[in-house]
């Protein structure tokens, strides 16, 4: 290996510093990125996580809805009233109205489960792509 001038030292020097410096400025770009998007990837599981545990709570009124409903049906097959007709068609009305509240967290359930299992899907392929050692 020959010697290298001072001045073709230097120049290397110069351009490594310049390389340095491109480095720490890729660097600190990455880092706000980083920091940008696990903001954003918590924010979203924090949403999701939120509106898991509202779904859970509509569930459970439903569930206490129906048994309610059951239970009133069950009472009123042991009474005897002079009311049975307006009974019948306020048991209807309730029933209805009960069946469209089942179709309409039925349906939110559905897209809820879209979502969260093509969310965690996603989320596990970014799992999976970052567990390789750089």
């Amino acid at each position: 290996m020959g010697t290298l001038n001072r001045a073709e030292i230097h120049a290397d020097h110069r351009h490594w510093q310049s390389d340095i410096q491109t480095w720490q400025e890729d660097i600190e770009e990455w880092k706000n990125e980083q920091v940008s998007l696990l903001a954003g990837i918590e924010t979203a599981l924090e949403a999701h996580a939120e509106a898991l545990e509202d779904h859970t709570g509509s569930i459970g009124h439903h569930s206490e809805e129906v048994r309610r409903h059951e239970s009133f049906i069950a009472d009123r097959e042991h009474s005897a009233s002079s009311r049975t007709g307006e009974i019948e068609a306020r048991l209807a009305e309730n029933h209805r109205i009960g069946g469209e509240a089942h179709e309409n967290l039925r349906q939110a359930h559905e897209r809820l489960k879209r979502y969260h299992h093509r969310s965690m899907a996603k989320l596990a392929i970014v799992l999976k792509a970052l567990d390789h050692e750089v």
